[in-house]
């Protein structure tokens, strides 16, 4: 279902008694996707903070060809702080889920026991409807046992 805002509506070519409406769709693509170790966050924006950040962009665009020497200087050197920490944050995320450090800690006992109770229920599964013969015993009335003496030797 697409919700369409009344303003997103707009009327065209009426023929006679007809209104023909056309609108368009605006899908919002999220402003930030966020990865974790446990699924994925995609983070959107709302109407008022997308003017606000193309207001901000407006006015962050420099020219460095205009700066003079001292702004020159701390631009350049923002610049290229923000560029080797974006690089060493990247390397860090990569080396730790190459080494594990992003799983949590008792995890592969988590998978153990889910693995334990899946094979639990899968032989429970099998043995449905399964019963085992019970023991076999056989009664025998004690008049027909015979017993023969034992001899004991002194």
């Amino acid at each position: 279902m697409v919700l369409v805002r009344p303003e997103d509506i707009q009327r065209s070519n009426p023929v006679e008694g007809q209104i023909q409406l056309t609108s368009s769709i605006n899908v919002k693509t999220p402003k930030r996707v966020l990865h974790f170790s446990d699924g994925v966050l995609e983070e959107y924006s709302s109407d008022e903070e997308d003017l606000v950040q193309d207001s901000r962009r407006e006015q962050a665009i420099i020219n460095p060809a205009s700066l003079t020497w001292g702004p020159w200087i701390w631009y350049r050197a923002w610049s290229a702080g923000s560029s080797a920490l974006s690089a060493v944050d990247t390397v860090g995320e990569f080396l730790a889920s190459f080494f594990g450090i992003t799983t949590p800690r008792y995890y592969f006992e988590l998978l153990e026991y889910k693995r334990r109770e899946e094979e639990k229920l899968r032989q429970q599964e099998e043995a449905k409807g399964w019963s085992q013969p019970a023991a076999s015993s056989v009664s025998v009335p004690l008049n027909e046992v015979k017993s023969s003496p034992l001899s004991v030797d002194v």
